[in-house]
């Protein structure tokens, strides 16, 4: 269940609207310290959304997710697909930098978790890829990261494709020669996520991104609990 939090009955009609809700929010501590609010950017129709797990210090500082160290290596790592940012949709588990780069507390994650889920309602992506293994256990608590990377899985009816942090390679040559493996597998995400496109009449996420109500996140939340117990909502297509 989401917490009962004051967005409650908010009513968010675009992207845009999320984007503004998220600039002012005090759901949780972080809004004290914070200098800028990191809703994300990229294309508003975009094939792959990634998901890093929190803003850092040059984040906070600019309002926009991975322009740091980590933010040159993803774009790095896109040009090998290729892609650049903006053909894609960037964003973060908590729109908030916490303190000194900590990790991110449940409170916080389940604070931002109505947001991150209009953001993927509005977009529709195809491909999910999760940046980091907080980002990894927001859509599977129980998978790991070391096991999961590079491999397509489904959530709900779209693919979900797990790699790396950026971060993790800038401190190891050997994850960064991973992660470019990892990326280079994209376009076969892509590929999975149109078989199942042909194979259901549901949008590939499944929220209405027509109007999205906080009574619906929360229902949406509620049939994805659990995820990673049973074999289809967890499902390695390679």
């Amino acid at each position: 269940m989401l917490p009962d939090l004051p967005l409650r009955p908010a009513t968010w009609d675009s992207l845009e609207a999320v984007t503004g809700q998220i600039k002012v929010c005090t759901q949780c501590a972080l809004a004290r310290d914070r200098t800028n609010a990191v809703p994300g950017e990229g294309s508003l129709h975009p094939t792959i959304m990634f998901i890093g797990e929190g803003p850092g210090f040059n984040e906070d500082q600019q309002g926009r997710p991975f322009v740091g160290r980590a933010g040159e290596l993803l774009e790095e790592l896109l040009s090998l697909v290729p892609l650049r940012r903006e053909d894609v949709y960037i964003t973060n588990v908590i729109k908030c930098r916490p303190p000194d780069n900590r990790d991110p507390l449940p409170n916080e994650v389940a604070a931002c978790r109505p947001y991150l889920e209009a953001q993927i309602a509005f977009l529709s992506p195809r491909v999910i890829a999760t940046l980091g293994r907080h980002s990894l256990a927001w859509f599977f608590p129980q998978a790991k990261i070391s096991e999961q990377h590079g491999r397509a899985m489904r959530w709900r009816n779209t693919i979900l494709f797990p790699l790396y942090h950026p971060a993790a390679g800038l401190r190891s040559t050997r994850l960064r020669q991973v992660l470019e493996v990892d990326f280079r597998k994209l376009p076969e995400a892509v590929l999975a996520s149109l078989e199942i496109a042909q194979s259901t009449e549901t949008r590939p996420v499944g929220l209405d991104a027509g109007t999205v109500t906080a009574e619906g996140l929360e229902q949406a939340a509620d049939e994805d609990s659990g995820s990673g117990a049973d074999g289809e909502s967890q499902l390695p297509l390679f």
